[in-house]
């Protein structure tokens, strides 16, 4: 009897070992067919089906293994094509293999805590995430971001819980540039100042100073300028927040100590935490009296 035309040609479409197993299986079955019941051909075929799919399973499993691996040892030749990046690369292997040949053993442990560390810095930076420390350290990147082309609009969060905010030298360095930028029309700045209520009580119609002449001299150099109590936002808390849109492009959150002083900001290029940021702005927008139809309605004190 001829086999089919499948299982002629067998041996020329599998490794021989693979073909040589098909063979006998299908042998095994046929006869089976003959002598068994059909329950007990069915778990004959079932068994070795079973075994097949844990097997294509795992060679899978160990492909994707291959896989990850021989990514990682092409990374160098990715990289090649960016020199910025790959001058950095190179850099921090060289360090990696002098450091690997250190024999001390606490030379060691204290190293790998500090490369630990730099693989999560690393890691928050491949995510968009940079944390910077202190005031003037973020002021920087502040500025070039306002500068930088493309962006046209600034929405700044500004909560305020001590009259001195801003009212440092990289505060008042950072005021300066969103002036200058303003004036020549290069920025459009939105910024609504969230008040403790000891900063604007009930009993009083304007902030104290010096808040009240910070966002007054804002408004008239053409920053829009608006202003809530905190207290209105009791039942809004994720409103809370210091912090700045810059277009599409990131987000800058603040965190500052009492003194008004900035601890640390966190700047993401993340598109979906700006989205996330656009909407808080416009829910605290309803809550915020804009200082140009309060102006209108009560006399700046003299």
């Amino acid at each position: 009897m001829l086999l089919p035309l499948s299982v002629r040609s067998l041996p020329f479409l599998l490794p021989k070992p693979a073909a040589t197993v098909s063979i006998v299986s299908w042998s095994a079955i046929l006869v089976a067919s003959f002598w068994l019941p059909l329950g007990s051909v069915v778990v004959l075929i079932g068994l070795p089906v079973c075994a097949v799919l844990g097997l294509s399973l795992a060679l899978w499993r160990r492909l994707s293994q291959s896989a990850t691996t021989l990514s990682t040892l092409e990374t160098p030749f990715r990289l090649a094509g960016d020199f910025e990046m790959f001058v950095r690369y190179e850099q921090l292997a060289a360090s990696l293999l002098t450091i690997s040949t250190q024999p001390d053993v606490i030379y060691r442990a204290v190293a790998l805590e500090h490369l630990d560390d730099l693989v999560r810095r690393a890691s928050l930076v491949a995510q968009g995430t940079f944390v910077f420390e202190g005031t003037e350290t973020w002021r920087l990147v502040y500025e070039r971001l306002l500068r930088s082309p493309g962006l046209h609009r600034y929405r700044s969060v500004a909560w305020m819980r001590s009259p001195h905010y801003w009212q440092d030298e990289p505060g008042r360095k950072s005021l300066a540039v969103n002036l200058e930028l303003v004036a020549s029309q290069r920025l459009t700045i939105e910024r609504i100042a969230i008040l403790d209520d000891a900063l604007w009580t009930a009993t009083e119609t304007w902030p104290v100073e010096p808040v009240r002449q910070w966002l007054h001299e804002q408004f008239a150099r053409g920053i829009d300028v608006g202003f809530v109590r905190a207290s209105q936002l009791t039942h809004e808390a994720d409103l809370l927040a210091d912090s700045g849109l810059y277009g599409s492009r990131a987000l800058g959150v603040q965190q500052l100590d009492d003194g008004g002083q900035t601890e640390r900001f966190t700047l993401r290029f993340d598109l979906q935490a700006v989205i996330e940021a656009e909407s808080r702005w416009n829910r605290l927008a309803v809550y915020a009296e804009s200082w140009a139809n309060y102006l209108d309605r009560y006399d700046l004190p003299g």
